[in-house]
This record gives structure tokens, C-alpha cells and sequence, in this order.
């Protein structure tokens, strides 16, 4: 495994392009002969050309000239050279000379030195572009969840060009079939090499047949202009599926899992899928089964990762050094730097224990961002692979597997994930609110988990369910962290015994409508039933009954547990994971179909979930003629069909504790 760039030899087709008309390459825009001495704002036509719209004699003139004028496809230019467009990707697939680190730092600001994550080029080689520091010469990227931004140059290196949206003829996409989640890689954005592809998912519930765009995993998008206005204002009003994210159900399930494949059903799939009578993958299912139950890595994804890893066990560094995880095949020199093992199964343990149990699945470990494989933003991906896309490769495999057998796997285990960050201060506990596990923490917004049970404990934010989860670290009998012993005996993890709890108000539950006799496959129980089992009640398309003070978690807890995939957003559409549920909040319930129900708190007049003076306040302006209106008006009939002093009285007394306002 490479510390940055992980060693990939992949099996693909090159599936050949249409022919495109070329855009200008970047030195070709340098020899165009412009009548502008200094700033150029002109046009990018879909011919590949540009058409100067006008000249300026400083940047922020032709920004603000770009960012009013109506037409799209505008670019910057400042010394014949593109320096920022309206709409836009970034490629950034660089040819490093020998010696060099291999890769590109992202940074979480537009001048600051603190790294957020890096990246290589390759396929694909582009990433959406949301914003450019014409000071620093650093542009803001999005790609694999990660967003952050990156140099313009490495010494005299140019690691990046700006292609306006016009010269994108093939930018990386997703298709949804019938069965299947497919992620397409271009060769470039240029419609000019050919491209690969990977099955990586079931259909997601969420969406329907078609192509779509992301660069995140989770939101997607049928246009890429519209992804882009998205990510520049910072929300994913105008995905297709802005209340329900989509999570990769092989990228997030924990290493801390069981798969239910034999070794036989490994090794047959592993032959079905090599022609190479010499693979080092081939009759390797016993070995990760062994190493699944000694030291609590899933098989089934250590082999996905060595699949992905060893181009299925045919790579020089397997086949010479029984390597098959590209374990410190660095950048600058994979062949020599890689490991090696005298046998494939001592690489398989050595794996299992001392690079995941004792490393990335670590909660003390600087690679622990989450023990699952994630993508650029958290999980192994995070540390273990510049390729942003290297945890989506090897879900494929994953994926063809349990494809292959009948989907056994997918949705046995229900998945929550963090659901923000909080600044480490997410412990696991031995006990429900009890005592931390030294040194155990989430620290990473998307960390997943496995929850086992569901238990009663202290509140936190309203909520008083607590989950039981498979521990990702390895635990003595007392549930302390052991330290690692490298040499023989080397320490087993304990599949009885590893078992911790976190709070379940700062986790979101993913595979919640799975019905448990048939692992995979949604509940489809009607939306009324998972409203009024909740304790809420429902009808003209709203949810009400709900307690003043009630919590997003604890009502998107209660929704989940009775059957939903919930998603809470506010009035203006923004997802809402914290905080007061207010009127005017929306509910959107899946269970085979998707509803979206209207928050009604009777009283609550303005939205923030509680009733007090502001409401009093609002509902005297009504009378005086400031008309409230939808939700709003409906919050206001509290014990009468009508608005008058009567609902204005019943707010003060409940004010001064004289009576209640029945949410029923």
C-alpha cells in the first residue's frame, strides 16, 4: 500500500469516444493573439475557440463584469492565460518528474498552510471548481466529498488548468440501471481518450434510471452547471435528490463486520474473475477468513482492496513480492520501496493486524478517520490512496461479489454514520453515558459505525437511545485499547467482548427500512403507519403532535425506528441535523415511496421549535393586520378555527404556566 498514490494496475475496457471538435490547449491560448494588454474577459464557444467580450485593466473589474453578465460560458484571462471562469472544472492531471512526491496538497483555505488532503491525477483527472484566489493563484475544488484548495504551482510545476464548461465534453458521471450504480472515468474532459467504468452499488432507491453528475457520492445532479451553482453557494438545492443523500452501502460498513461468505465462495469468485493461472489472489479465501476471525477485518473487503490493489493478483509487486496490497509501494518508487513477504498469506495477516487493527481501524492511529473506506473526506481513502476514487474501486469488488452470490451482504448490517463534527468530542463508552474508552474517539463527520442494539441512557439533545456498537479498536476485558504486540502471540480481537456505545444523537442511521427477514430490501410500510407508531399523528400533509423543544435527532430517531430513511430540512430547503424541529421544517419520510410532510407545532409562530414571547409578539401583529399565512397560520388555531384574542390569551397564559397548548 502506498503511503500517498496507491499501486493500481487496472483491468479495464477502453470503450472509444465520439469525435469532438478540440478546444484551445493551454499553450495554444498563450500563442492567441489578444487585443487586451492586460485582463480579457471573453467567451468559451462550444467550437473549442474564444470570443473577447471586453478589456480590463484589473481582475475584480472583469469578476464582477463575469459574474453579472448573463451569458455562462465566460472565462478570465490575464496574460493570454485562463485565470478563472464563471463555470468550470479543474483538470488536474499532472505528469510529476522523477523524485517528486507524486501528488498535490489540498488546503482548507485559500492562503493558509494547514492540509486538508491530497490528490493525484489519472482517471479521472478533473474535479469541480467553486472558487479562485487570484492572489494566491489557488483555486477551490470538489472531489470525492473533499473540498479545499489547491496550488497553481509546485515550484515551476503547473498543477492545475481552469476548462470552462463549453470544452467539457466528457466529465466523469454516473448511470443508474435497472440493478446497478455505475461510476464512468474519461480518460479526460475533452472527449478524446477512452474511459472506464464501475459497478459499485445496487440502484439506489432515491433515483431513478438516467445518467447523473456528482462530486461527492452522495447528491447528483442532471445538469453540471446546476451541480456547480450548487457547490458555490454551498448547498445541494438543485440535486435530485437534495433531502436524501445516497450512501455507498460497501464504502461505509465497518471493517468490524463479518462477511457471510465461506472461503470457497472467495476463492470461486476470485477464479471467475482472472484468467491469469498465476494470480497471487487465486485460493486466498481461507487466509482472509482466518484473518477475519483472529483479528476483526471483514474478508470480503481485504479482498476487494487486494483485488483492486494487485490488478487481482497479476501486478510485479504480487507476483514477485507476494504483496497484494501495494504495502509501502510509495510514489516516487513503488517496485523497490513495496514490501515483501514470504508468502501470500503472511501479507494477508501482516495486513489484518498490523496495517488495519493496529492502524487504520485505530482510534488511536493518525490514519483513523473512520474504519470503513470512505472516499477523500473520511474513512481509509482519507490516508491510505491520493486516488480519490481508490475506496469506489474497491467497493466494486465488494460489490461483484455479493453480486455474484446473491446479494447475502448487503444491508446485513445496519450502518449509521456522524452526522457532523463535533469537534472530537464523541467518546465511546463502556456503558450507556458511562466512562470513556480512553482515547476512542469520532472525529470525522461520515465515520461509520455498526449498531448492534438500540438501549436506553442518558439524554443528549432530547434523545435517550444509545447504540451498542462493534468497537473499532482492540479491547481487554475491561474495554481499554490494548497496545499492539507485533511479534507473536500477537493479540486476537475479541467478537464477544468489543462492544461500546456512543450516543445516538450525533449518529444518522443509513439502511434503516431494511426488513430484517429479508436483509437488503425496504420495509415499504405506509407513511401514516411509521408517523403514528412514532407517537405523532398525520394527515393534510403535515406531521404534527410533536412537543415544543423537540430535537431534529429525537424526531428523525423516532421516525427511523418505526421504518423511515428520514431526511429534515428547514423552509428554505437547507438539510437540518441539529437544533429545535420548528413549523415550517419539512419531513421527508422513504419507505418504498417517498412523502414530504409539513412540521405543525401548535403556538410556534415563527418557526424555532419553542413557544415564547416572539409568538405573542407575532400573533399581535396578525391582529393588527401583518397576516400570517400557510404552516404559520395553521401553528395559530390552537383551540379555534379562527385567529382572534382568544388564541392570543391561550399564548400568554402558556407563558405564565397556566395552562398547555394540546399538540394533538
Amino acid at each position: 500500500m502506498r503511503r500517498k498514490l496507491s499501486f493500481l494496475f487496472i483491468f479495464f475496457f477502453l470503450a472509444f469516444m465520439p469525435f469532438y471538435v478540440d478546444a484551445l490547449s493551454p499553450a495554444e491560448i498563450l500563442n492567441r493573439v489578444s487585443e487586451c494588454p492586460q485582463i480579457e474577459l471573453a467567451e468559451a464557444k462550444e467550437d473549442g475557440s474564444l470570443l473577447k467580450v471586453a478589456c480590463y485593466t484589473n481582475y475584480q473589474e472583469a469578476k464582477n463584469a463575469m459574474n453579472t453578465t448573463a451569458l455562462d460560458n465566460l472565462v478570465i484571462l490575464e496574460n493570454r492565460v485562463i485565470i478563472d471562469a464563471k463555470y468550470a472544472v479543474v483538470d488536474y492531471d499532472i505528469d510529476y518528474p522523477t523524485g517528486h512526491k507524486g501528488y498535490m496538497d489540498i488546503y482548507t483555505t485559500s492562503s493558509g498552510s494547514t492540509i486538508n488532503g491530497y490528490v493525484n491525477g489519472g482517471t479521472p483527472d478533473e474535479a469541480a471548481m467553486i472558487d479562485v484566489d487570484y492572489n494566491t493563484k489557488r483555486v477551490k475544488i470538489k472531489i470525492a466529498e473533499i473540498t479545499g484548495w489547491i496550488n497553481k504551482y509546485d515550484g515551476s510545476l503547473k498543477l492545475y488548468d481552469i476548462v470552462p464548461l463549453a470544452w467539457v465534453k466528457t466529465p466523469q458521471y454516473y448511470r443508474v440501471t435497472d440493478s446497478s450504480l455505475i461510476h464512468y472515468y474519461p480518460g479526460n474532459v475533452y472527449g478524446t481518450k477512452g474511459e472506464i467504468s464501475y459497478a459499485i452499488d445496487k440502484k439506489p432507491v432515491m433515483l431513478a434510471n438516467g445518467t447523473y453528475y456528482s462530486y461527492d457520492g452522495h447528491y447528483f445532479y442532471t445538469s453540471m452547471k446546476s451541480l456547480l451553482q450548487d457547490y458555490k453557494n454551498g448547498n445541494y438545492n438543485q440535486a435530485v435528490n437534495p433531502n436524501q443523500p445516497y450512501y455507498n452501502y460497501y464504502q461505509y460498513v465497518g471493517f468490524r463486520t463479518k462477511t457471510n461468505y465461506t472461503a470457497e465462495n472467495i476463492d470461486q469468485y476470485i477464479a471467475s474473475r482472472t484468467s491469469d493461472k498465476e494470480s497471487k489472489m487465486l485460493s486466498t479465501g481461507n487466509y482472509f477468513i482466518n484473518a477475519q476471525n483472529a483479528y476483526g477485518t471483514n474478508a470480503a473487503l481485504m479482498m476487494a482492496i487486494g483485488m483492486n490493489e494487485s490488478g487481482r493478483g497479476t501486478s510485479w509487486i504480487a507476483k514477485n513480492k507476494n504483496n497484494l496490497f501495494g504495502l509501502n509501494a510509495i510514489d516516487q518508487s513503488p517496485g523497490e520501496s513495496a514490501n515483501y513477504f514470504a508468502s501470500v498469506e503472511d501479507c494477508i495477516n501482516e495486513y489484518s493486524y498490523i496495517w488495519l487493527a493496529y492502524g487504520y481501524l485505530d482510534p488511536r492511529d493518525y490514519r483513523y478517520y473512520g474504519a470503513n473506506l470512505g472516499n477523500k473526506y473520511q474513512g481509509l481513502n482519507y490516508k491510505y490512496a491520493s486516488d480519490p476514487f481508490w475506496a469506489e474501486k474497491a467497493a466494486h469488488y465488494y460489490y461483484d461479489l455479493d453480486s455474484m452470490f446473491g446479494f447475502q451482504d448487503h444491508g446485513s448490517y445496519q450502518v449509521a454514520v456522524l452526522n457532523n463534527d463535533y469537534s472530537n468530542t464523541v467518546y465511546a463508552k463502556k456503558t450507556p453515558g458511562g466512562e470513556n474508552v480512553a482515547d476512542y474517539q469520532y472525529k470525522q463527520k461520515g465515520s461509520s459505525i455498526v449498531i448492534l442494539a438500540e438501549v436506553e441512557g442518558p439524554a443528549i439533545n432530547g434523545n435517550t437511545v444509545w447504540y451498542k456498537i462493534q468497537a473499532d479498536g482492540m479491547l481487554d476485558g475491561n474495554l481499554n485499547i490494548i497496545g499492539s504486540s507485533k511479534d507473536n502471540p500477537r493479540v486476537t480481537y475479541n467478537w464477544d467482548n468489543n462492544m461500546v456505545y456512543v450516543p445516538a444523537a450525533y449518529f444518522t442511521k443509513l439502511n434503516s427500512t431494511m426488513d430484517p427477514s429479508t436483509p437488503g430490501k425496504p420495509s415499504n410500510k405506509p407513511i401514516s403507519s411509521i408517523v403514528t407508531e412514532a407517537g405523532y399523528q398525520y394527515g393534510n400533509g403535515n406531521i404534527y403532535g410533536i412537543s415544543p423543544g423537540t430535537s431534529v435527532e429525537t424526531i428523525k430517531s423516532n421516525l427511523t425506528n418505526t421504518g423511515g430513511i428520514i431526511t429534515i430540512t428547514d423552509a428554505n430547503g437547507n438539510i437540518k441535523e441539529t437544533g429545535n424541529i420548528g413549523t415550517g421544517d419539512k419531513v421527508n419520510i422513504t419507505s418504498g415511496i417517498t412523502e414530504t410532510l409539513n412540521i405543525l407545532i401548535k403556538g410556534d409562530l415563527t418557526g424555532d421549535g419553542l413557544i415564547n414571547s416572539a409568538d405573542l409578539l407575532r400573533m399581535r401583529q396578525h391582529l393588527l393586520g401583518t397576516r400570517l399565512s400557510g404552516i404559520y397560520e395553521q401553528a395559530a388555531y390552537m383551540e379555534y378555527n379562527t385567529i382572534n384574542s382568544a388564541n392570543l390569551l391561550k399564548i400568554r397564559q402558556y407563558l405564565l404556566g397556566q395552562t398547555d397548548i394540546a399538540q394533538k
